[in-house]
């Protein structure tokens, strides 16, 4: 009987962690359709980094995990290589909102 219990606590626990990082990849993936909604905006940077920051926050204010073990989770990563992208390289904004709105669309379907 313990065994049991035991196995339905280890299955509940990790159908709780794909239920969290389900809704990471769909806040992730609401966010990013904001950029592409507004990807002719004259200021892309600006936005970017107030849209990042809205991404975070809400991440946060529904307690889901950002980071494990000092790494940021995969749904973190890809927004901070598009803040990265976008800082150094002026003129690959476009192309780099369209590749985080891609990945946030292939980890949502």
């Amino acid at each position: 009987m313990k065994d049991t219990i035991q196995k339905n606590k280890r299955r509940n626990k990790s159908f709780q962690i794909k239920e969290d990082l389900q809704e990471c990849w769909k806040i992730s993936h609401r966010h990013s359709s904001v950029l592409i909604k507004n990807i002719t905006s004259s200021d892309l940077g600006l936005l970017c980094d107030t849209v990042y920051g809205q991404y975070l926050h809400e991440l946060e204010s529904n307690n889901l995990n950002t980071k494990s073990k000092n790494k940021d989770k995969n749904y973190v990563q890809v927004w901070k290589t598009m803040i990265n992208t976008v800082k150094k390289w002026k003129g690959n904004e476009i192309s780099s909102i369209r590749l985080l709105h891609q990945t946030n669309c292939q980890r949502v379907a």
